[in-house]
């Protein structure tokens, strides 16, 4: 027979024969034919021969982490140097692209509105200044955190952001829950509102810090005060400086210092400017640099914690 003939290629190659051939045989021949081993396959290796490859691979793996390491502090000190080298505008629309980036899909999914509370200094000024009602403007509202937080202590709502999908979870969870808050796509330094329209303004995440440039924050925080009626607050938390200050910092704003003087240089730099958190942000150096800050808009400081790192001001209208 044709299988007879051929057993003996089949023993040497089973994975070659003809499948016609082996389904003839019986169900022990056909074990005994595809157990039995591939001539040659074994290969004999030097004792030490696995633990030289492991070597040369763990010595790869450390060199490989060693290069990423260095490409990560590369990466942060060129993200140092933006601030002066960049227009205000482009630093200013860093931000739109950094969350942009990070409302995918996914995370809106996640979002767990059971999750959504205030910080302590928040709920602490509410309190002190016996917040439980009115009209409130939240810039920056992202997933929704503070606004719905607001909403649920009886305040109407109004949270602005850039990002459209993540304006529409928003406003879907309030619907859900059956709140007052509503939620508006705009740019926040060019806001749709009237004057007079709100009863507080709201500024969470350390956002007053994210626009470059003193002069800049100072003309928004005007339109800002404006927005609000007499006796009404506009409440904004800011970025402060590091301590001790880091190498990569120090670093950076020697750097910077010796770039602002060149031509086309960004001349609204200051010194605590940065975009390590993928977007600009300005972290103040001191509570006086604030203090001057607030007051040159013209705002009137209600409170000022720089431990916190917040402020409450209203307008000199309201007070006139």
């Amino acid at each position: 027979m044709l299988s007879v003939a051929l057993s003996p290629y089949l023993e040497a190659w089973p994975l070659l024969g003809d499948q016609n051939i082996a389904a003839s045989l019986t169900p022990p021949q056909q074990a005994a034919m595809y157990s039995q081993p591939v001539a040659g396959a074994e290969r004999s290796l030097p004792p030490n021969a696995m633990r030289v490859v492991g070597n040369l691979v763990l010595l790869l793996a450390r060199s490989l982490k060693a290069s990423a390491d260095l490409f990560e502090h590369l990466s942060n000190v060129a993200t140092g140097l933006l601030p002066t080298l960049l227009p205000p505008a482009q630093l200013a629309a860093l931000i739109r692209e950094n969350y942009d980036a990070l409302y995918t899909p996914a995370l809106l999914r996640s979002l767990d509105v059971e999750n959504y509370c205030l910080l302590r200094w928040e709920t602490e000024v509410l309190s002190r200044y016996e917040i439980s009602s009115g009209r409130m403007l939240i810039l920056g509202s992202g997933c929704g955190r503070e606004a719905i937080a607001l909403a649920r202590k009886g305040l109407i709502v109004v949270g602005v952001d850039t990002n459209h999908p993540v304006l529409r979870k928003s406003q879907q969870i309030a619907n859900t829950i059956g709140l007052p808050a509503h939620f508006h796509q705009a740019d926040f330094l060019q806001l749709p509102y009237a004057p007079a329209n709100f009863d507080y303004v709201f500024l969470g995440s350390t956002m007053y810090s994210t626009v470059p440039g003193s002069t800049r924050r100072q003309a928004w925080l005007v339109d800002l005060c404006r927005l609000v009626r007499p006796n009404g607050l506009v409440i904004l938390s800011f970025s402060r400086a590091a301590t001790p200050v880091s190498r990569r910092a120090s670093f950076c704003a020697q750097v910077n210092q010796w770039l602002v003087t060149f031509p086309g240089a960004n001349k609204s730099y200051e010194p605590g400017d940065d975009c390590a958190q993928g977007h600009f942000f300005h972290a103040f150096q001191t509570e006086d640099e604030v203090r001057r800050e607030l007051i040159s808009a013209g705002a009137v400081i209600r409170e000022l914690n720089w431990a916190e790192g917040f402020a409450l001001l209203t307008n000199r209208v309201s007070h006139g």
